[in-house]
């Protein structure tokens, strides 16, 4: 029952903010600063809706997986970094499938490339962590929030 309602709340939300967004001339001009209204032309990662569920489950994960990153190195606790980065993000076997499968299940082959930026990326970070090398953990963070960027701007679903 909360579900539902939740659920008819956030439709709701979203309707009113789209027609709030069609109806309000501030919002308008903001837009129009902001270059205007237009088409969303990323390449559409067409999954099944089961998948995509997963997938966007996944991301916000390795969203969460970032901010543990960040807080320990943050904290100074480059060890802590390292391990999160290489035991949660970082590429091995099970990533490598996931990414492959959703590049076969799509046909696009550049979804695996970015996948694996990703989590090489936080191999690398994991290494330098390991080291020591707080500025080098936090250049291979920035690094790997771009990567996850690239793919988001290059894909949707």
């Amino acid at each position: 029952m909360k579900r539902t309602f939740f659920f008819m709340i956030a439709a709701g939300l979203l309707t009113a903010g789209v027609s709030f967004a069609a109806d309000n001339s501030a919002m308008q001009e903001m837009m129009q600063k902001m270059g205007g209204q237009t088409p969303d032309e990323r390449v559409e990662l067409k999954l099944p809706d089961a998948m995509k569920v997963m997938q966007k489950k996944m991301m916000r994960e390795h969203l969460d997986t970032i901010a543990e990153i960040t807080g320990a190195i943050a904290a100074g606790d480059l060890p802590m970094a390292s391990t999160i980065a290489r035991e949660k993000l970082g590429w091995n076997p099970q990533e490598e499938q996931r990414c492959n499968m959703v590049g076969k299940v799509t046909g696009e082959k550049d979804f695996v490339t970015y996948g694996m930026a990703v989590h090489k990326t936080a191999d690398e970070l994991s290494t330098a962590a390991a080291a020591g090398d707080r500025d080098k953990s936090l250049a291979l963070l920035s690094t790997l929030i771009k990567n996850c960027n690239a793919c988001h701007e290059k894909f949707r679903h």
